[in-house]
């Protein structure tokens, strides 16, 4: 039967902050028609056992390998009915009527492709969620300590972070944070799932890219939010220590790959700015 939403949760290592998660969902009672699958993705750390003790109305879908983010978000996908995805991360603390003003905003907004709520960390602060396209400089200026804290590389992390911008009003951006996002069933169709050469890192990025070549709206909306307990495990550490840890050199595969495959492309958002401004619609 198909639902309204469709949670999806891809699972590897954190089976403390996923029982939180999955409580918070169900404590939340959505009004609406909803399903959660969760992607097991870990064969060294199944957690299936106990979520159908505990959660028995979890859909659980078993991957035989980590696939990595993108390819698990791409099975859970396969596995869904809603008329919206929500990625969701196994580390967020919902409030209830959060998903129920997702969906009615998507609903009244059918331009939209992708909505993305106001993450807040775990003390109610701010956690920047929403960005510019990240430049290549990015990486070694946010990674390097010697680097970071200079006046230069501190305004392009600024400028990448959307500092300058006030994150209190609805806007349309060039990209969001994947920890959760609220997807149109329909744009996946159109555009597909995420690109599973990306195994972790940039694969938001470039899934967000993709939606506005195919001409749909990318949107922060500040007046919903969620609390994410989110960890930037490759900032970690010296920089000895970052190089060292396995994730360092994903992400930095993921940025090649990336870069490459965008090389010489204009921005998509200010690209479908300028064609609005030239065809307004009716």
């Amino acid at each position: 039967m198909k639902k309204d939403l469709s949670i999806l949760i891809v699972h590897y290592n954190t089976p403390g902050l996923l029982r939180q998660t999955l409580k918070g969902l169900f404590e939340a009672q959505p009004a609406m028609s909803f399903e959660i699958i969760l992607v097991d993705n870990n064969p060294k750390m199944r957690v299936r056992d106990w979520v159908q003790k505990e959660f028995s109305q979890v859909k659980i879908v078993m991957s035989d390998r980590n696939t990595g983010f993108g390819g698990g978000m791409n099975l859970a996908m396969s596995h869904a009915s809603g008329r919206y995805y929500f990625v969701f991360n196994p580390d967020i603390c919902t409030f209830a009527g959060t998903l129920e003003a997702l969906v009615a905003y998507m609903d009244a907004h059918p331009d939209i492709g992708m909505l993305g709520p106001k993450l807040l960390n775990p003390d109610r602060s701010l956690q920047y969620s929403c960005y510019r396209f990240m430049k290549p400089s990015i990486i070694p200026y946010r990674r390097i300590p010697l680097l970071r804290n200079l006046p230069f590389a501190k305004r392009a992390v600024d400028d990448y972070q959307m500092k300058d911008w006030d994150h209190n009003q609805v806007a349309d951006v060039d990209y969001l944070l994947g920890a959760a996002i609220l997807v149109r069933k329909e744009a996946v169709d159109e555009i597909g799932g995420f690109d599973p050469t990306f195994f972790v890192y940039f694969e938001d990025q470039d899934w967000c890219r993709r939606f506005w070549l195919a001409g749909w709206r990318v949107v922060y909306h500040p007046g919903i939010s969620l609390i994410h307990y989110h960890r930037r495990e490759t900032a970690e550490g010296s920089f000895i220590q970052q190089l060292r840890n396995p994730l360092t050199r994903i992400q930095m595969q993921s940025a090649i790959y990336y870069y490459r495959k965008y090389r010489g492309q204009d921005n998509p958002r200010q690209a479908h700015v300028a064609r609005s401004h030239v065809f307004p619609s009716a």
